[in-house]
């Protein structure tokens, strides 16, 4: 607005800014609210050029004398973002990019770099590689928690600090062989599939516990270690089998499935059962062996009580 002709010509600011407003579409009416987006509801003229509007506008100044808006305004140039979209961080400008790189952190630095001076603009990434990777970085940490946690309370039951190791170093394995189905299968690491080695670590887990403890009451009674590995072995066998193939055919439905809910759960089904799968032979001959080959020269004096589970 030129200040001076609005002076001039007695036009106050306000009446120039709604004929303005009128004149380029934007008298707005109201506002349509519909999910995230909110429509305005605007009083519109029709479309014409900047210039031929600004030559047939008029405004009325305080003595109701008409004024023509070319006399009162400055056209200038100037850019501006089209369109705004709000989200959890507020207001942003989307700028979708196709870049193939295995590292995008570097990546994501070197855009960082380039906008480091501008202290108006404050930049975030997002995506299906953004938001998988700060979910690994999340479902890890509760992982590592969990085998934390689990270790201590092992370390108490069995009263000894190196049994539990027989048990836990099942689950690189059994997380190795759930990935390994998923890669198979066209699978990626995201949320489902995180919960799913979640899942099938904690059954699998109890399977070999259940058989350590097994061992432990055998040698306690008397039995020399190679026995008790034999028998509770056997013992341990159906029940191992048994819940294993359970969980299995439990999940199998959802890799044949089309629906929309078994995509979702693809990858939580695969992992479940490929881990429950390998871990079933890791149960089976890994955990005996690791055991023998922990306490081939103690004597069954040195076996602690276990917790008492049943199964």
């Amino acid at each position: 607005l030129d200040q001076e002709k609005l002076l001039l010509y007695d036009v106050s600011p306000q009446a120039i800014y709604y004929r303005l407003r009128t004149a380029f579409n934007s008298n707005q009416a109201g506002e349509l609210r519909a999910s995230h987006e909110i429509l305005p509801i605007v009083l519109v003229e029709d479309q014409e050029y900047i210039s031929n509007i600004l030559a047939g506008s008029f405004v009325k100044n305080s003595r109701g004398e008409e004024v023509p808006v070319r006399n009162l305004v400055k056209v200038e140039r100037e850019y501006g973002y089209k369109t705004i979209k709000g989200g959890m961080f507020g207001e942003y400008v989307p700028v979708n990019m196709d870049i193939t790189t295995k590292s995008p952190e570097k990546v994501t630095g070197q855009i960082r770099s380039m906008f480091s001076d501008d202290t108006n603009l404050s930049i975030r990434f997002g995506g299906s590689m953004i938001s998988g990777q700060q979910i690994f970085r999340e479902m890890l940490m509760v992982i590592i928690i969990s085998v934390l946690l689990l270790y201590f309370i092992l370390a108490s039951q069995f009263e000894s600090l190196t049994l539990p190791l027989i048990v836990l170093l099942e689950l690189p394995i059994d997380i190795g062989g759930a990935l390994l189905l998923l890669k198979a299968f066209g699978g990626t690491i995201n949320l489902m599939s995180m919960i799913g080695i979640v899942v099938m670590s904690g059954i699998i887990i109890n399977d070999s516990i259940l058989k350590v403890d097994t061992i432990n009451q055998l040698r306690r009674t008397g039995m020399k270690l190679k026995e008790a590995i034999y028998t509770g072995g056997a013992r341990r066998l159906k029940p191992i089998i048994m819940t294993s193939l359970t969980t299995i055919m439990a999940m199998t439905p959802f890799l044949f499935g089309t629906d929309i809910g078994s995509e979702l759960q693809k990858p939580l089904a695969l992992t479940v059962i490929g881990g429950m799968a390998l871990g079933t032979i890791v149960s089976l001959y890994f955990i005996p062996l690791a055991y023998w080959y922990l306490y081939r020269h103690k004597d069954v004096k040195d076996v602690k009580a276990g917790p008492s589970v049943n199964n």
